[in-house]
């Protein structure tokens, strides 16, 4: 008997004692993981993710691994901490890390209820959980992650003061729709920054975060103006309002405002590629190395190209081009679908010519609304721009600016239907010059001579440029029907700029850490792909398209500079581009719908788009930048009404034109050089390849210059395309 009571003593002795010993050890590990290292949270106090800067060294965002946007404590008004205090952690000024009032009165409660009922996590317990999710995982709810939470809450109030935790816990908890932190989280459903905050917007923000997916102020406003009322309610119990405080937050209309969440930095769309790469070349160390990233983002021309694209877009709206038959964009409208937005979009691709550097970079119309990158990921058909490179596969193969074309209408049948291309207003002629017909942009024209040179040759010349597709061996090709990138058609243009060299889109230089070492670097890029005198041939009839042809507007607005580009208008006014470039620079611009529809029946490029292109050029591009210089192998002839040649020093005394030819390619000289130098001899048409070489000889060439993109350098970066 007294054995058994032994037995049994003993038993309850040593079961609590090793009840006791067990939940020691795991308050030791912190549970069953182990305790992280609270030291941690230095870091995440200073951290202000990895900084962007533009080309010229100035900041532009800051990298975070979610929307988060730090703020110091002292810069929010007093309520706004208060409120979470007084709905959260009301003793948090005074407890440990772990209030045991609240513990015991959560547990009473919990009996009564036969269930959980309510929680005991204090504000320092909630930010453990945040910054160590992979230790104390929310999915878990046990008894033994609590007990976890509490030891790593105690190590946390023991190395850090009160402020320094409630800023951390401010700037890290999440307020549902991407938002972390109050400053996002007020940026995100108010328009506005935390500092500007009213005692009513805070209190309505204090109370989403224990359900911020249900406690939505846009999708659930009711219950959000509820929750509000008892934040509101426990600061006035516990002191911190006045009633008369309490009464107009009480009462305040619950108005959210235009996320400017993702509208805080500049250059979303660019600052999104940066990411993306960034992710992909150093991972997650992104976000916890201190990174200073130097990228290639002329922040100025960004500001001045967003400027411009919206007062234009706003301007189509307002039907200054012609009837208007879309939504209307407005900030605050809801005119969103899985298949894009509703109202009228706009994307630029800004590149140096020489290094392929992104200087400015416009994806769509409101970041907030739409990431998708129109500039990047959106194929669409660039009609007319894709021109010059038919004209640069027939100039490659022997034809010159001087040749006649057949402007007449034309007829194809294909797969037994009947394609006819028409012509801007249906005007043709018997014959049209290759020059001319580029400058006013025939249709049939282009599809005659794409067929005399070739389908096959203007879709290896398209895919030397860059232009990675399958592209349909139809006539139609010469038009531009195949659907391609801005970027893409961009840079390809870069080619013609440069005189035959395509750069790779660079969007990041270099990346330094924190002590300024450059742990990752991107060197420009460049390959030759096009003769150098086709491409001067191309630019030079480029420049006629924007100085009289259908880009003429550009000079309307005053752009006054070298400049070369095409327009583009798709079927129906679906798709509306502008690609030119000055000798630095290239921009490409695309103006359409996300659902491909008529953006109008008075649309065109020529109205919108390239007036747009001059403005913004007008602004960006160097003052007095030299125009192009005709390289090696070029002949110059000047050309009268008759389309008679003559050689520059003998042509006679009346209105000409110069002309440029591949040398051995010129029509002999209708007069004779002087005679000193015996008579001039007729030089015979010869049909070159777009990699012969030149053969000076005794030809009158053009003053030669070197090309000018010889410093490219060699690398392997760049923006993958369609990406």
């Amino acid at each position: 008997m007294w054995g058994a009571r032994r037995g049994l003593l003993a038993i309850a002795v040593v079961l609590p004692a090793l009840a006791a010993g067990a939940v020691w050890a795991l308050w030791q590990r912190c549970g069953l993981r182990g305790c992280p290292d609270v030291r941690v949270l230095e870091e995440l106090a200073h951290d202000r993710g990895a900084i962007v800067l533009d080309r010229r060294g100035r900041e532009v965002a800051r990298l975070h691994r979610s929307e988060r946007v730090i703020i110091p404590l002292d810069s929010l008004p007093p309520y706004v901490p208060a409120a979470f205090i007084a709905v959260e952690d009301r003793r948090f000024w005074t407890h440990g890390g772990i209030d045991w009032r609240r513990i015991g009165g959560a547990a009473l409660a919990n009996l009564r209820a036969g269930r959980i009922r309510e929680g005991f996590s204090t504000i320092t317990m909630q930010l453990a959980r945040n910054v160590f999710p992979e230790r104390l995982p929310y999915a878990e709810r046990s008894l033994l992650r609590k007990l976890a939470e509490m030891r790593v809450a105690r190590e946390i109030e023991a190395r850090y003061s009160k402020r320094e935790i409630l800023e951390l816990y401010l700037n890290r908890i999440y307020f549902g729709s991407g938002a972390w932190g109050i400053e996002a989280a007020a940026r995100e459903y108010f328009g506005k920054g935390a500092r500007e905050l009213t005692l009513s917007e805070a209190a309505l923000l204090a109370g989403m975060i224990s359900n911020p997916y249900i406690l939505n102020p846009r999708t659930n406003p009711r219950s959000c103006i509820r929750r509000r009322r008892v934040v509101l309610e426990l600061m006035l119990s516990q002191g911190v309002v006045t009633p008369g405080e309490f009464a107009a937050a009480d009462t305040a209309r619950l108005i959210t405002g235009h996320s400017t969440l993702r509208e805080g930095r500049r250059a979303p769309y660019f600052i999104a590629e940066v990411r993306r790469l960034m992710e992909r070349e150093l991972g997650e160390a992104l976000y916890t190395g201190g990174f200073v990233i130097h990228t290639t983002l002329d922040a100025d021309a960004q500001a001045i190209a967003e400027a411009e694209l919206e007062a234009q877009l706003q301007a189509v709206e307002a039907g200054r081009f012609g009837p208007y038959d879309h939504p209307v964009y407005r900030p605050d409208a809801d005119l969103v679908s899985p298949a894009g937005t509703a109202y009228l979009q706009g994307a630029l691709v800004m590149l140096d010519a020489a290094t392929g550097d992104v200087l400015a970079m416009i994806g769509g119309r409101d970041f907030s609304d739409s990431r998708y990158n129109r500039a990047t990921l959106a194929e669409r058909q660039p009609a007319s721009t894709f021109k010059p490179i038919v004209y640069a596969a027939a100039l490659a193969n022997g034809h010159t600016p001087l040749d006649r074309l057949d402007d007449r209408p034309l007829r194809r049948t294909i797969n037994g239907e009947v394609w006819a291309p028409r012509n801007m207003d249906d005007r043709y002629a018997d014959s049209i010059s290759l020059r001319d017909a580029l400058v006013v942009s025939s249709n049939v024209a282009t599809v005659r001579l794409a067929e005399d040179v070739g389908l096959d040759h203007v879709i290896d010349l398209a895919r030397r440029l860059g232009l990675r597709r399958r592209f349909p061996r139809v006539p139609a090709l010469a038009l531009g029907t195949a659907e391609v990138s801005l970027l893409d058609m961009t840079t390809a243009y870069a080619a013609f700029a440069t005189l035959g060299r395509l750069p790779t889109p660079r969007l990041v230089v270099r990346v330094e850490d924190r002590h300024g070492r450059v742990v990752w670097q991107r060197r420009p890029r460049g390959r030759r792909v096009l003769d150098p005198r086709i491409a001067y041939l191309v630019t030079d009839i480029m420049r006629d398209v924007v100085d009289r042809g259908t880009g003429k507007a550009v000079r309307a607005v005053g752009f006054r500079g070298p400049a070369a580009g095409k327009t583009g208008t798709s079927n129906n006014a679906t798709d509306l581009w502008f690609i030119g470039y000055t000798p630095s620079i290239v921009t490409g611009i695309w103006i359409g719908l996300d659902l491909p529809r008529s953006v109008g029946p008075d649309a065109s490029s020529e109205r919108i788009v390239a007036p747009l292109w001059g403005r913004i050029m007008r602004r960006v591009a160097p003052p007095d930048e030299k125009p192009w210089r005709p390289p090696p192998g070029i002949v110059v002839r000047r050309i009268d009404e008759d389309g008679n040649a003559y050689s520059p020093d003998c042509a006679p005394a009346r209105e000409l034109r110069t002309e440029y030819f591949l040398v051995g390619s010129a029509p002999a000289s209708r007069c004779r050089a002087p005679l000193r130098n015996g008579p001039a001899r007729p030089v015979r048409p010869v049909r070159l390849g777009a990699d012969t070489a030149a053969d000076v000889a005794a030809d009158t060439t053009a003053d030669a210059a070197p090309d000018t993109a010889a410093s490219a350098v060699e690398d392997t970066a760049g923006v993958p395309a369609g990406q």
